[in-house]
């Protein structure tokens, strides 16, 4: 994050945020845009929030997905260009279409690109059947990213995938994390930590190790029979959960597909270590919550996880996939109460410094330089 500069009082952005994530669908991109819009509210910007709701789905279908974005602009450069924002922060998935709109002459607003991760590393190619996935996260930004006005990053590995991989200029490129909600510092009664509660937050899906994770709580249960595992957020239904898990681990386990901000919080302040397996995230949202509530995370050295965590400080890093080293580390950590509670200490002073009203003036400060 750079130096925020001393902006005039009279100085006031008007924002368009756009993601291609449907409203009803509950996960951390749509926390961060929510998180950001209010944000620019609240210091008196304005902001317009649109989500895939916007933009339905139109015939053929086919031709729209394999034109990242053009689904969206059809739908909304009438009203940009209407409305006319400063600047349009849309998510990755979306931008290759905006960034020729814009580089064509159809918008006046400077198009930025938020980056929730870079979407290519995460369809490496492994044979054949990998090379068309690959092309379709690939090409599109490879081919336009260098164009775009500003591209917002929310680690540094993914910063500097951008610029030694798509030549886009380094001076062009912000690294602003994502933002806590304040609920997750409200101080409160809340429950009592439990010293042998596990938790995993995020949606049952393969790129965020789901795998490891329940290989490796089977032998967690095996070791800690009076354990509890708590699964949130994990969208997918709880049969699907509660196929992968063995008969020992579902025994000791509640699957909670959606919880709300309330349900969450109580998860993250009950819980003495949140597991982060990830094999590719931007900066965990749900890392950066647990962290505010006492929660200190083991998470696989990957991401946004390497600019956060201080092993030992505020939480733990693990560098390998195998179910049986992270069943080690996390036996181990739930074997030291003391190293836990210091951890809970660390992760709460270091969450302080992702507070909304702090990111949000990093980010008008970035956009008030693209503007010139």
């Amino acid at each position: 994050m750079g130096a925020a500069l001393d902006l005039p009082e009279l100085f006031k952005l008007h924002v368009w945020i756009l993601g291609d994530t449907p409203t009803g669908l509950p996960g951390g991109m749509l926390r961060h845009m929510e998180l950001h819009a209010a944000g620019l509210i609240g210091l008196g910007h304005r902001a317009t929030l649109r989500l895939g709701d916007a933009f339905p789905m139109r015939r053929p279908a086919a031709l729209w997905q394999r034109l990242p974005g053009a689904r969206s602009l059809v739908s909304l450069v009438g009203e940009c260009r209407r409305e006319r924002p400063d600047i349009v922060n849309v998510h990755t998935a979306c931008a290759p279409a905006w960034i020729v709109a814009r580089r064509a002459g159809l918008l006046d607003a400077k198009v930025v690109v938020m980056s929730y991760a870079a979407d290519e590393r995460g369809t490496p190619v492994r044979g054949w059947r990998d090379v068309l996935p690959w092309a379709r996260a690939a090409i599109p930004p490879r081919t336009s990213f260098q164009y775009a006005d500003g591209v917002w990053c929310v680690n540094q590995q993914d910063a500097e995938f951008y610029v030694n991989h798509y030549g886009v200029d380094r001076t062009r490129i912000a690294r602003i994390p994502h933002a806590v909600d304040d609920a997750f510092f409200a101080p409160g009664p809340g429950p009592r930590r439990n010293k042998r509660q596990l938790l995993f937050v995020g949606t049952w899906i393969e790129r965020k190790g789901v795998d490891v994770l329940a290989a490796a709580l089977a032998r967690v249960v095996a070791h800690v029979p009076d354990v509890d595992i708590k699964l949130c957020g994990t969208l997918g239904g709880e049969a699907l959960v509660r196929d992968a898990l063995s008969p020992q681990v579902s025994a000791r386990t509640e699957v909670i597909d959606r919880v709300d901000t309330a349900q969450l919080a109580d998860m993250y302040r009950s819980s003495s270590l949140l597991l982060l397996p990830s094999r590719l995230e931007g900066l965990p949202i749900s890392m950066l919550e647990a962290m505010a509530c006492g929660c200190p995370p083991l998470a696989e050295a990957n991401s946004g996880m390497l600019d956060v965590i201080e092993s030992g400080r505020n939480g733990w890093l693990e560098s390998s996939f195998d179910p049986e080293r992270w069943a080690i580390r996390t036996i181990d950590l739930l074997s030291r109460p003391d190293d836990l509670s210091a951890a809970s200490v660390g992760a709460m002073e270091t969450a302080r410094g992702f507070r909304v009203d702090a990111l949000t003036r990093d980010a008008v400060a970035w956009y008030a330089s693209l503007l010139g």
